[in-house]
């Protein structure tokens, strides 16, 4: 086994020139701190697999991390099945799970592991315990209050949910913490959802502990790419996040007529005579627009 102090997961579809842009620096931050890394791909030949194996293939050239490329899978499983193996190769003291579009800055890890190692299971002021970390402050909504220069936490009149941990772009703990709190991913029917994402804020909520935020910003950086998740809401998403894909109820890019129901076909009809009533409201006609190439047509 080639033990190692800190793993990072870096799962990745498609978006070659994001990855281009942001995945050199995590490997470069590794090499530095003599730690490790795992990039696993499932873009579908549809989306641009062939350039994006080949980059990725000429990338790892020189061993600098383990590469992973399979048939197309949930961001569950993904992060799942990589978190499984890690541990299996390096036995990782901590792990970082990473998005595809964010990198690396210098001193990222050592102040990671810095981080951990002195306020992981402390008492907030916010009344939790520290259990997840992270150094992307552009992806939350929680209102911060500064320890010192080097780390915030979310004060304790944000919900639970944004109290309990950090965005799915950037999350690191121990892994004793991944393995017995945060407990993986949940996986469903859809690629990705906001069950799959949001549980582990849940758990680690719900277990009494919070995020700290590491650094100001510095340490880490992204661009603002809408990945499988379609974080926009003026864009049909890949799940419904109030129904399951079997449930005849359920409405999600994608969706195949044969499991559309009668009655579910005339609800969606008269959702779509509602949005037609206002045809001066710009967002109103943007959402009609994709009602009826998203979902209208799949009836």
């Amino acid at each position: 086994m080639d033990k190692t102090e800190f793993l990072t997961i870096f799962p990745t579809y498609s978006k070659i020139e994001i990855v281009r842009k942001v995945l050199p620096s995590v490997i470069e931050e590794t090499k530095r701190n003599d730690a490790k890394l795992i990039v696993h791909d499932s873009t579908e030949s549809s989306h641009g697999q062939i350039e994006k194996w080949e980059y990725l293939r000429n990338l790892s050239k020189n061993n600098d991390f383990f590469m992973i490329l399979s048939t197309n899978m949930s961001m569950a499983h993904a992060r799942n099945m990589c978190l499984r193996l890690g541990q299996e190769l390096y036995a990782p003291d901590y792990i970082c799970l990473l998005e595809d579009d964010h990198g690396y800055g210098k001193g990222l890890i050592p102040a990671m592991i810095e981080a951990a190692k002195k306020y992981y299971g402390k008492l907030s002021p916010n009344g939790l315990r520290y259990g997840m970390f992270t150094a992307c402050y552009k992806h939350t909504n929680a209102k911060l209050e500064k320890i010192d220069d080097m780390f915030s936490f979310p004060i304790s009149d944000n919900l639970p949910f944004e109290i309990g941990g950090s965005n799915s772009c950037f999350r690191f703990a121990p892994t004793s913490h991944w393995n017995n709190v945060l407990k993986g991913y949940d996986t469903d029917e859809y690629l990705i959802s906001e069950f799959q994402t949001g549980n582990l804020r849940w758990r680690n909520y719900h277990k009494g502990y919070t995020v700290l935020f590491v650094g100001s910003d510095e340490l880490v950086f992204s661009f603002d790419e809408g990945g499988r998740g379609v974080s926009f809401n003026k864009t049909m998403k890949l799940y419904d996040r109030n129904f399951c894909a079997s449930d005849d109820r359920s409405i999600y890019l994608g969706k195949k007529g044969d499991n559309v129901k009668p009655e579910t076909g005339e609800l969606r009809k008269k959702m779509l005579n509602h949005l037609n009533r206002d045809t001066t409201n710009p967002h109103i006609n943007m959402i009609r627009k994709l009602f009826n190439k998203y979902v209208l047509r799949h009836q």
